[in-house]
């Protein structure tokens, strides 16, 4: 009887062993969706367009940009249309969506931003989708807008 509870516990714990050598051999599921996801960072140096001196709600602007890499390389062009949906004494709410066009596709953004005092401002933006090497994009984006650039840190999914 002893025999064979020895033999029951060499067995388990031979199981056990090959168990926890098969889960570290198998990979796990959180490093093949970070190895998807991309990271990119650009700079728009705007060539044409700001906003309204004295804006309305309803009043619409465009910006057109050259977009630059990390190294301040050329890297595409995009453009803004903006729209102020609600106008308040510390400055406007607006809509905004951004067409982004790299060297190898296109990325298209939309956000809601709080356009309050002088700037720099801060948004986030969702990626709606692309076209080329953006093709189906997600993901999300961190504005900062500047007196004639835009800041974009895009992180796709």
């Amino acid at each position: 009887m002893r025999l064979m509870r020895r033999q029951a516990a060499a067995v388990a714990a031979v199981a056990a062993v090959a168990a926890t050598a098969v889960a570290v051999a198998l990979p796990s599921p959180q490093p093949a969706a970070a190895a998807g996801e991309k990271a990119l960072a650009w700079t728009a140096v705007h060539r044409t367009g700001s906003p309204p001196e004295h804006p309305k709600e309803g009043d619409t602007w465009s910006v057109y940009a050259d977009l630059q890499g990390p190294s301040g390389e050329p890297a595409g062009d995009g453009s803004a249309v903006c729209t102020v949906v609600l106008l308040r004494y510390e400055g406007v709410v607006a809509q905004c969506r951004y067409v982004l066009r790299g060297n190898d596709g296109t990325l298209v953004l939309e956000s809601m931003e709080n356009r309050f005092g002088r700037g720099p401002h801060r948004a986030d933006a969702a990626v709606v989708g692309g076209t080329g090497a953006y093709a189906g994009a997600k993901g999300e984006v961190r504005l900062t807008i500047e007196n004639r650039r835009t800041l974009y840190r895009v992180q796709l999914r």
